[in-house]
Formats: C-alpha cells, sequence, structure tokens
C-alpha cells in the first residue's frame, strides 16, 4: 500500500512535522501495548493478529463444521459485528458472488427486516440438509436487540423444516455474557471476544475470522497484512508510519474547517469497506464531552464515494459547494485484459478510446479526478492497493484501525466508547415494556 500526500494535502510540512511528533509518547505507549501482547488495555486490539489461541479455537471449530455439505453461513449481527466481516467478504468476492455456486456463501442479517429474514429463510429452506447451513450470532455485549431478534426469529423458522438446530448455531460474545450462558444452557457453541476488544475493532478476532475461514477466504494472508501494519503503525519511521501520517493529515484539516472525511473508493467492490471505516470514524471521535469530561460536541463526519459512479452524482457538490471536506482517494489495479474494440460499433461517440483497455480508461478518469481537485485547491490523498488481495486488506484496515487510535489522541476523546449509542438502546428497551 502506498499513501500519497505530498502536494495533495495542501498542508505545511513544518506543521504536519509539529504535530505528529506530539503522537510520539502515544506510538511508544502503543508499541509497549505489542509487546506486551496481552488484552489490558482498550488498544490491545492491536494484538489481534498475533494471537495463536484465538486461531487455534477457530480452526477447531472449522474443523468440526466445515464439509464438502456445507453450501452457506448465516452471519447475524450489526455494527461492529458484521460490517468488516462484510468489507472483506465483498472486497473479495464481489458483487455478483450469488452466481458462482461452488463457493459457500455468507449470507448477512443485520436490522431487522421482514425482507431479510424472509429471503434468508427461503435460501436455507431450499436445502435438504441441515449440514448444509451454518448460523453465526455475534454481539459482544450479549444484549444486542436486533441480533438477538432476528437470532431467535430466524432459528424458528428454521426449526419448521429442521427440527433442532443448536448443533449449527454459534454464538460469538463477551464470555458470561447473558448470551454465552443462553447459548451454553442450549448447548449452542461458543467463542468468546477479548473483553477488552471494542466491537469496531474486532474484525481481527473470532468475529471476522471464523466466518471468512469457514467459506474459504485465506485469514493467515489477512493476519499477514495485519502485522505489517502494525509494524509501521508503531514505528518511529514516520515515512512508513501512514497510519499516524493521515491521523495528522485528517486533524490538521479538520482544524482548518474540513469537518467532512470523504473515503471516495475507485472499486464498487470495496463499498463495503468504506461503510465499516464508517463506523470506525463516526463512534471513535465523535464524542461530547472530552478525556477531561468536559462538553466539547467534537467530530468528523464520513461519507463515502465510489468511482466513477458517485462522479454523476457528487462531484458538482465536491468541486463547487462549501469547502468543508478532505478526502482519500483509494485506488487499486484494474484488468488489463478488457480491451475495447479498435473498430467501434459507434466510433463518433467518445474520442480517443479505440483500442484502449478499461484499466486505461479507469485511470485516466482517476487522473483527472485528482487534477481538478488540485485544480479547485481542494485537500486529498491518495491510497494506493497494488491489488485487492486478503493481504492488502488486512494491512488497510488494521492501519485504519491505528490511525484512528491516533486522531482521537489529537481530539483528546476516547477512541473506544460509545455513550451516546446507548441512549436509543435504553429508550427502545423502554417501549418494548410500554407495548
Amino acid at each position: 500500500m502506498n499513501f500519497i500526500y505530498k502536494n495533495t494535502a495542501r498542508l505545511n510540512d513544518a506543521a504536519i512535522i509539529k504535530t505528529s511528533t506530539t503522537l510520539n509518547t502515544y506510538r511508544i505507549y502503543l508499541k509497549k501495548i505489542h509487546t506486551n501482547n496481552k488484552y489490558e488495555q482498550n488498544e490491545s486490539s492491536i494484538n489481534l493478529p498475533t494471537d495463536k489461541t484465538i486461531n487455534k479455537k477457530i480452526n477447531l471449530i472449522t474443523k468440526t463444521h466445515l464439509s464438502k455439505h456445507l453450501k452457506c453461513v448465516v452471519v447475524i449481527g450489526i455494527g461492529g459485528s458484521n460490517l468488516g466481516t462484510k468489507a472483506i467478504y465483498d472486497a473479495l468476492r464481489g458483487p455478483f458472488d450469488f452466481i458462482d455456486n461452488k463457493k459457500i456463501k455468507i449470507l448477512f442479517l443485520d436490522t431487522i427486516s421482514q425482507k431479510k429474514i424472509s429471503s434468508i429463510h427461503g435460501a436455507i429452506r431450499k436445502l435438504k440438509s441441515k449440514k448444509e447451513f451454518l448460523l453465526i450470532s455475534v454481539s459482544k455485549s450479549g444484549g444486542t436487540t436486533e441480533t438477538i431478534v432476528n437470532t431467535e426469529v430466524l432459528r424458528k423458522l428454521i426449526e419448521k423444516k429442521f427440527k433442532d438446530v443448536s448443533d449449527r448455531m454459534i454464538v460469538i460474545s463477551n464470555k458470561d455474557s447473558k448470551f454465552w450462558k443462553a447459548a451454553k444452557a442450549q448447548n449452542i457453541q461458543t467463542i468468546e471476544i477479548p473483553e477488552i476488544v471494542g466491537g469496531r475493532y474486532s474484525v481481527f478476532s473470532a468475529v471476522g475470522l471464523l466466518p471468512l475461514t469457514l467459506v474459504g477466504i485465506d485469514t493467515k494472508k489477512i493476519l499477514t497484512g495485519a502485522k505489517k501494519a502494525v509494524k509501521d503503525g508503531i514505528s518511529n519511521n514516520i515515512k512508513n508510519n501512514y497510519s499516524l501520517i493521515s491521523a495528522t493529515l485528517t486533524y490538521l484539516h479538520n482544524k482548518k474547517g474540513k469537518t467532512i472525511h470523504n473515503t471516495f473508493l475507485f472499486a464498487p467492490e470495496l463499498e463495503s469497506l468504506g461503510m465499516w471505516y464508517r463506523q470506525l470514524m463516526g463512534e471513535s471521535i465523535g464524542k461530547e464531552k472530552d478525556l477531561k469530561n468536559k462538553k466539547v460536541h467534537t467530530g468528523i463526519t464520513p461519507i463515502i464515494s465510489i468511482g466513477s459512479t458517485d462522479l454523476h452524482s457528487m462531484a458538482q457538490l465536491y468541486y463547487g459547494g462549501p469547502t468543508d471536506k478532505y478526502t482519500n482517494i483509494v485506488t487499486t489495479q484494474y484488468d488489463q485484459e478488457t480491451k475495447i474494440p479498435k473498430n467501434l460499433y459507434m466510433p463518433e461517440l467518445i474520442d480517443h478510446i479505440a483500442g484502449k483497455t478499461t484499466a486505461d480508461i479507469m485511470s485516466a478518469v482517476i487522473g483527472g479526478v485528482q487534477a481538478s481537485y488540485s485544480k479547485n485547491k481542494l485537500p486529498y490523498s491518495t491510497i494506493e492497493l497494488d491489488e485487492i488481495t486478503e493481504e492488502k486488506l488486512g494491512y488497510y484496515m488494521q492501519f485504519r484501525m491505528i490511525e484512528m487510535m491516533y486522531l482521537a489522541q489529537l481530539l483528546n476523546v476516547n477512541a473506544f466508547d460509545q455513550p451516546a449509542v446507548e441512549s436509543y438502546k435504553i429508550e427502545t428497551k423502554k417501549l418494548l415494556q410500554i407495548k
């Protein structure tokens, strides 16, 4: 991965160096946490990629449930319980995964939706044996309303055909949560999330690794990339510490009034990756109070754009509207084999495309976007992924999680709590009592 910001981020080098230097003490703190290799601090999620114990448990469960019969894995979870898994799955399998019947599929059930539940139930009902499906319910706290409701409803529907499906269910939660204990009471297999690890930082725990391993995605390569990102993210070599630099740039732009962070992904299969990052930023730094309990109502609003699609819906706003955005342009390599015919069927519509590859076209589009940002004096950085692979995704996601820890330090907020989210949960449960 390359992170390019020189001459495009539109910030003074001295300011970048000065601000990034203030993070040195925290960087050393992260390094000590990683060296300690335990789960004692909020930042301990950086130790997940090197946790052999979790991987052993995942391998044992995989051996138990993976067979020639398995056709689909249903992940029931919301927010940090499914966004990271979906980001990797969608990036590697693409939006037309349903066409390939040879691979085991993941079906995601997040919000409470009759249509989603009916569709997943319909897919499972067509199966001949319960060995062909597996239900994984994920709730870190063990009390997520949407997850518990979806688990109960889907289980009830499935058991009309397959009777008891406890042996086709796995619960991922904090050890000894109510959900964990309830699962144990029903003889449902469980696997824990390290309690100190927050949901939005948990993708390299069983939350992400178990379902991805079951459907044949190489999670070892994902962890290889993540390990490299941890090494770079705690390094004193600022040139390679993309997490620290990116956090610094985002912070400095926020101070200059760029309160919207736009992740512009030039690959449609990365849209879920953008949604995962949206949650990471929104929940980590959108806070009412700072570390001294002072009311600050701070935050940066994360948005997602997909190139080139959103150039035809949002570019007018980006180039002509308020200058309140800092953009990360994320690119990857494109297939050079798909060529446009030299003898065009309709030759007079677009000049200079005959004989070129679709990769040539996308390269020109991205170059045009970057040139337009520069021409309009709008700040941006470019993140280049050589290709979309397990290792590259592992690196990118770990780079982003460490970036968020640094950014929270600069903003003087807690990157790991989410007190405001509890508000809707409390009010929901009050209303359920009334009804």
